[in-house]
């Protein structure tokens, strides 16, 4: 699978960017030569480009070996993927080009290469050590006894799983996309945030980074997001 994707011409620099991705099968697992490249960031002073997050350089090159859950997952997607051939775009329209084996054109359903995409960035971002496999802690502290919810998910590896106490619980690698979509539907204030590890009664919340932030204080959503993963 051969694929290479660009954002919309709506979208501006530092955001703008490019994709391109090799995948093979090799030996029950996927061969992966991924590379992102940020466009039209000349006219930009450095200082514009670090205020909206990003750094100096934020392109990636990377290549490597992924394991054999990844290798099923992209084998379902191609096997089932509808192309279909695209003369012009429209304004706002992101360019994708596809090419599994005989076959070349747009992905119908796009969603399922963006998340494709977003998964193999993630992957590669952390093979680079360019950030650290995924991390969040909560914390539920009352009267009746304290609870420590810690969820790890490794993009390169592809699993998921919860330690819940201290006792391991393994999660399917599908349900990741729940909990991120709960997690970071809140509103997050590190303004009032802690550096300190909670010692007071209520729910909290660390996504990797040094700060504690407090359901309905530091962390605005609505509880029931975060309750129903604490089962």
């Amino acid at each position: 699978m051969h694929l290479q994707f660009q954002t919309s011409d709506l979208v501006p620099a530092p955001y703008a960017h490019a994709i391109e991705i090799q995948l093979s099968p090799v030996n029950e697992g996927l061969e992966v030569e991924f590379e992102l490249t940020y466009l039209d960031r000349e006219g930009l002073e450095l200082d514009d480009i670090l205020e909206e997050g990003f750094s100096e350089n934020d392109d990636l090159k990377w290549s490597g070996t992924l394991n054999a859950d990844w290798w099923a997952y992209v084998d379902e997607l191609t096997s089932s993927m509808e192309l279909v051939k695209k003369k012009e775009l429209r304004s706002g329209e992101d360019f994708w080009q596809i090419e599994i084996g005989n076959r070349k054109g747009y992905p119908v359903e796009s969603h399922l290469t963006t998340i494709l995409i977003q998964e193999l960035q993630q992957a590669a971002f952390e093979a680079a050590e360019r950030e650290a496999p995924l991390n969040i802690k909560i914390e539920r502290l009352s009267k009746e006894g304290n609870v420590s919810h810690i969820f790890n998910a490794s993009f390169h590896s592809r699993v998921y799983s919860e330690s819940k106490n201290g006792k391991k619980i393994d999660h399917h690698w599908n349900d990741l996309n729940d909990l991120l979509q709960d997690v970071f539907s809140g509103e997050f204030r590190p303004e009032q945030a802690s550096k300190r590890a909670p010692n007071k009664s209520g729910l909290f919340l660390n996504i990797g980074d040094d700060l504690w932030y407090e359901l309905g204080k530091s962390y605005l959503i609505q509880p029931s997001k975060i309750q129903k993963h604490l089962a």
